[in-house]
């Protein structure tokens, strides 16, 4: 069937429960059917903005501006029902046709048995109930790695420090030992025993990634590179 009038989609996206595929799936949806498409990043009024949601923002910043996104816009919420309500408005105000989100119940509630937590603060059927036409496409969450699936472990918090004379290594540590140190994390290969595998952390708002080989990197940050793992 070919639609008349302007399909625009709304890519829905939170720090917490950030899933790469959401938003590709959006993006290539998008990119098939000659659509448009918009995304919407929520973050908590109470967040602390760790590495990890940082590194969350910033990713999804650069891959919805590599896939031709129409806007990027954050939200602060204090729930799911403000959350609930803003995805709302936007999808009326913008003439959404299309609602793509993760289907990700928050840990606290894993618990309960699932029959329970399907009407325990629904956004979902909210959503539907305000937008009946709406076509709403819930996607399972994955953690969050950046990288190719299957060759690195999740992300972990971590430390790249310069401690010795040679100003371009630095070695990579759990805790930092002083301020200048540079906080980010680090994705290790599976399968071995060293420390091997890629660092990312955050430089002038950009992700930035470098190499690390038994807990160490020989590369100055002038010398960042993103894997081809990252790219598209």
């Amino acid at each position: 069937m070919t639609l008349k009038a302007r399909h625009h989609i709304l890519v829905c996206l939170e720090e917490q429960n950030y899933s790469r595929k959401v938003l590709l799936k959006g993006a290539l949806l998008a990119r098939k059917y000659g659509y448009t498409f918009e995304v919407l990043f929520f973050c908590s009024v109470e967040s602390k903005y760790t590495m990890f949601h940082l590194l969350n923002l910033a990713e999804s910043k650069k891959l919805s501006r590599r896939l031709g996104a129409e806007k990027f816009t954050v939200k602060r919420t204090k729930n799911e029902w403000k959350t609930a309500k803003e995805v709302v408005m936007t999808a009326k105000n913008n003439h959404v046709k299309e609602i793509i989100m993760s289907g990700v119940q928050p840990n606290d509630r894993l618990h309960i048995p699932f029959w329970k937590r399907a009407f325990f603060c629904d956004k979902y059927n909210y959503i539907l109930k305000r937008i009946p036409d709406i076509i709403l496409v819930v996607m399972d969450h994955s953690e969050y790695n950046p990288f190719e699936k299957g060759l690195y472990q999740n992300g972990r918090q971590g430390y790249l420090v310069n401690k010795s004379a040679n100003r371009t290594t630095y070695f990579l540590r759990d805790h930092p030992f002083r301020e200048k140190d540079i906080p980010g994390l680090f994705f290790q290969e599976k399968d071995t025993d060293a420390r091997n595998g890629v660092f990312a952390f955050i430089h002038k708002g950009k992700v930035k990634y470098v190499y690390i080989y038994h807990g160490k990197t020989d590369k100055g940050m002038k010398d960042e590179v993103q894997p081809k793992h990252a790219t598209l």
